[in-house]
Protein backbone atom coordinates (compact mmCIF):
# COMPACT_ATOMS: atom_id res chain seq x y z
CA UNK A 1 0.00 0.00 0.00
CA UNK A 2 1.64 3.42 -1.15
CA UNK A 3 1.41 6.20 1.15
CA UNK A 4 -0.08 9.59 0.19
CA UNK A 5 0.57 12.39 2.45
CA UNK A 6 -2.75 14.22 3.25
CA UNK A 7 -2.14 17.90 2.90
CA UNK A 8 -4.97 20.16 4.61
CA UNK A 9 -6.80 22.82 2.25
CA UNK A 10 -5.44 25.59 3.38
CA UNK A 11 -1.61 24.65 2.88
CA UNK A 12 -2.62 23.21 -0.46
CA UNK A 13 -0.22 24.92 -3.35
CA UNK A 14 -3.35 24.35 -6.17
CA UNK A 15 -7.02 23.48 -5.68
CA UNK A 16 -9.80 22.08 -7.82
CA UNK A 17 -12.63 24.51 -8.26
CA UNK A 18 -14.46 22.53 -5.42
CA UNK A 19 -12.24 22.96 -3.24
CA UNK A 20 -11.26 27.11 -4.29
CA UNK A 21 -15.42 27.21 -2.77
CA UNK A 22 -14.61 25.47 0.20
CA UNK A 23 -11.93 27.25 1.62
CA UNK A 24 -13.18 30.98 0.13
CA UNK A 25 -16.89 30.27 0.50
CA UNK A 26 -17.89 31.73 -2.16
CA UNK A 27 -20.24 29.06 -4.66
CA UNK A 28 -18.38 26.69 -6.71
CA UNK A 29 -20.60 28.67 -9.82
CA UNK A 30 -19.23 31.66 -9.04
CA UNK A 31 -15.71 30.52 -9.03
CA UNK A 32 -16.49 28.25 -13.08
CA UNK A 33 -17.67 32.20 -14.26
CA UNK A 34 -14.60 33.90 -13.02
CA UNK A 35 -12.60 31.78 -14.95
CA UNK A 36 -14.89 30.98 -17.86
CA UNK A 37 -14.49 34.85 -18.14
CA UNK A 38 -10.56 34.81 -17.28
CA UNK A 39 -11.00 36.68 -14.07
CA UNK A 40 -9.37 34.01 -11.92
CA UNK A 41 -6.43 32.06 -13.82
CA UNK A 42 -6.62 28.53 -14.16
CA UNK A 43 -4.05 26.09 -14.57
CA UNK A 44 -3.63 21.97 -15.62
CA UNK A 45 -0.81 19.42 -13.40
CA UNK A 46 -0.72 16.63 -15.97
CA UNK A 47 -4.87 16.36 -15.67
CA UNK A 48 -8.04 18.05 -17.99
CA UNK A 49 -9.11 19.10 -13.96
CA UNK A 50 -9.00 22.89 -14.03
CA UNK A 51 -6.72 23.69 -10.70
CA UNK A 52 -6.32 27.23 -9.25
CA UNK A 53 -3.22 28.46 -7.97
CA UNK A 54 -3.54 29.51 -4.28
CA UNK A 55 -2.04 32.69 -4.77
CA UNK A 56 -4.31 33.72 -7.78
CA UNK A 57 -7.27 32.53 -5.07
CA UNK A 58 -5.59 34.54 -2.72
CA UNK A 59 -5.05 37.68 -5.11
CA UNK A 60 -8.78 37.00 -6.59
CA UNK A 61 -10.78 37.57 -3.17
CA UNK A 62 -8.36 40.19 -1.77
CA UNK A 63 -9.53 42.28 -4.94
CA UNK A 64 -13.45 41.74 -4.30
CA UNK A 65 -15.43 44.75 -3.67
CA UNK A 66 -15.92 45.94 -0.27
CA UNK A 67 -18.38 48.33 -0.63
CA UNK A 68 -21.92 47.34 -1.81
CA UNK A 69 -21.94 50.11 -3.99
CA UNK A 70 -19.40 49.01 -6.16
CA UNK A 71 -21.17 45.78 -7.60
CA UNK A 72 -22.35 45.86 -10.85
Amino acid sequence: MQYTPVVPLADRLTLTIPEASALSGIPEKIIRAQVKNHLLQECYAGSSTIRIRRTDLDDWVAALPTDLSEVA
